[in-house]
């Protein structure tokens, strides 16, 4: 059997980048051009000053979550149409703000939103859950028709011939698809800037970085261009751009949202084995993602995906009593930073005066998860990417250059078996290690989750790569992780120093929150990670809402 490989064009990259660029930028009507001070720091605020937006429009992008909207869209109140176009219009705005679009289809959206609209007519009756959403996509999930480059100039003018299964799942449930949205290079550095479509910036602050590599979708929903969007997570790529955007996020264990026909950076393949990269939700609120998760689920995707398990979603029993949560405060390697630490102690603090038991924890063995992440990461050391780009003589991004993972050696089969092996044994550890939980708790029973941060330190100026175990380890365990707002930086209390560092990355981590750049920070949003053991999405969304009850 011969390999498969993705369709290629061979042309330098300068010349591919430039007639890429104008071919997107002639999908978006002239008409909606806005005049930007790029110089602003803080962007969120353009798409209702800037003029574009009638009053409806402001309603309908503005208002709601998904779920609010759906519930609109089903009463009549609005149709798909000025849906579709509300969001087309708004999602425009945030791009000329903040260089989010790889691919754009308005066209075939409206034409989609029209369809739905007539159907709603002649039936009285919704098409399915999703009825009239539009949906944002990062670049990696193929639509059919459209090019998926994830940052790769060769990937340019080689349209996919089929939609990702999440795609066909998302229109059969009524969804509308209308963009994709930008990623960095290889998709494994958490800055979102490649060499065909550019940098993609942060609204909230013009010097924090986008992260990544769901970046693009992240910023496209924090300006509210759009509500729900499906990203990637095999190392964080959901749930720290959700984290740097102040937005919600959920990375799901391996076979819950289907993951085939999508589009890497490994070659063909590849993204079946080892660590499994997971489709995600990304939102404007958590009851979103819990929706999302579950209309997806009742659509019974291992019918359609062979990366999708039997798992129809159940929500369990509610817990009689109080909760039992565990909290992990220290990654392994470095320290959490002042405003980080307080919202995770304020956050402790409300669930204990609620009555519920908080276990202190540490991150068992989470320097060995990580490593081990990172050796899967590296099996093939960058020689597919490499072989990518030498096509068009295309060069490595400044990030990946800086703190990518790539070039390195390449290992052998028997690495990579290793590895493997390593990872089981640790993913049995902390099936042992959770279950002894249950020594600690009031009730006898393991704990319902963990609490934790996502990162030990905030959101952090582009181009300056740091490492978090708090991330990763999930992947590697594949256990679900749930990214919910809890809190801003203050600095009226978070303007403290920190002890000394433990290590050079230790000391990294703290040049982020030295006087005289963290006051910037001054009110940036702050997240925390509730983390569910492997395929309970249903308990941690259950558990997630006992919290929020709380805070």
């Amino acid at each position: 059997m011969k390999p498969v490989v993705f369709p290629v064009t061979e042309k330098p990259y300068k010349e591919l980048v430039k007639a890429k660029l104008a071919a997107r930028d002639a999908k978006i009507p002239k008409e909606w051009t806005i005049s930007v001070d790029l110089d602003q720091v803080n962007l969120t605020k353009v798409p209702e000053t800037c003029g574009l937006l009638t009053a409806r429009e402001l309603e309908i992008t503005g208002n709601y979550d998904s779920v609010g909207l759906l519930a609109e869209i089903a009463k009549g109140t609005f149709t798909s149409v000025e849906v579709c176009t509300a969001f087309c219009k708004r999602a425009t705005i945030a791009h000329q703000c903040l260089n989010v679009f790889t691919e754009v289809f308005f066209e075939k959206a409206m034409e989609r939103a029209k369809w739905l609209d007539e159907e709603f007519q002649r039936t009285g009756k919704t098409v399915g859950p999703l009825h009239g959403l539009p949906i944002s996509l990062k670049d990696s999930v193929n639509v059919a028709g459209e090019d998926s480059i994830v940052g790769i100039a060769a990937y340019a003018f080689q349209p996919e011939k089929e939609n990702s299964v999440i795609v066909d799942i998302l229109l059969k449930l009524g969804a509308v698809m209308y963009v994709k949205t930008n990623v960095p290079q290889s998709m494994m550095v958490p800055d979102t800037d490649n060499n065909v479509f550019g940098i993609t910036r942060n609204p909230i602050h013009k010097d924090i970085t986008a992260s990544g590599s769901s970046g693009g979708l992240a910023a496209l929903i924090k300006m509210r261009g759009s509500l729900l969007g499906i990203g990637t997570d095999v190392g964080g790529s959901i749930r720290v751009p959700a984290y740097t955007h102040g937005i919600y996020s959920i990375k799901p264990s391996s076979g819950r949202i289907p993951y085939h026909n999508m589009k890497g950076y490994l070659e063909p393949g590849a993204e079946t084995a080892g660590i499994l990269c997971v489709n995600a939700p990304m939102a404007v609120s958590y009851r979103d993602l819990e929706m999302l998760m579950r209309v997806v689920a009742e659509a019974e995707p291992w019918l359609y995906d062979p990366s999708c398990q039997y798992m129809p979603w159940i929500v369990p029993k509610p817990v009689d009593g109080p909760l039992s949560i565990g909290v992990i405060r220290f990654d392994t390697e470095v320290q959490t930073l002042p405003p980080i630490a307080r919202v995770l102690d304020e956050t402790v603090e409300k669930l204990k005066a609620a009555g519920h038991d908080i276990i202190e924890l540490e991150l068992f063995k989470g320097d060995e998860i990580s490593d081990n992440a990172v050796d899967h990461f590296k099996v093939d050391g960058g020689a597919f990417l490499l072989s990518q780009l030498a096509i068009t003589g295309e060069p490595l991004t400044v990030a990946n250059q800086n703190g990518g993972l790539y070039p390195d050696v390449k290992r052998g089969i028997s690495d990579f078996y290793a590895y493997c092996s390593a990872r089981a044994e640790l993913q049995r550890a902390w099936l042992q290690y959770w279950e002894d939980t249950s020594k600690k708790t009031k009730t006898g029973r393991p704990v319902d989750a963990l609490l934790l941060p996502i990162q030990s330190f905030p959101p952090r100026p582009e181009g300056y790569m740091i490492r978090s175990h708090f991330s990763r380890t999930w992947n590697n365990l594949d256990y679900p992780g749930l990214i919910f707002q809890a809190g801003k930086i203050d600095m009226s209390k978070d303007d403290k120093e920190m002890p000394p560092p433990l290590n050079n990355m230790d000391e990294r981590v703290q040049t982020t929150w030295k006087k005289g750049v963290r006051e910037r920070l001054d009110g940036f949003p702050v997240a925390l990670q509730l983390v569910g053991q492997r395929q309970m999405e249903p308990k941690l969304f259950q558990t997630m809402d006992v919290i929020s009850k709380t805070l």
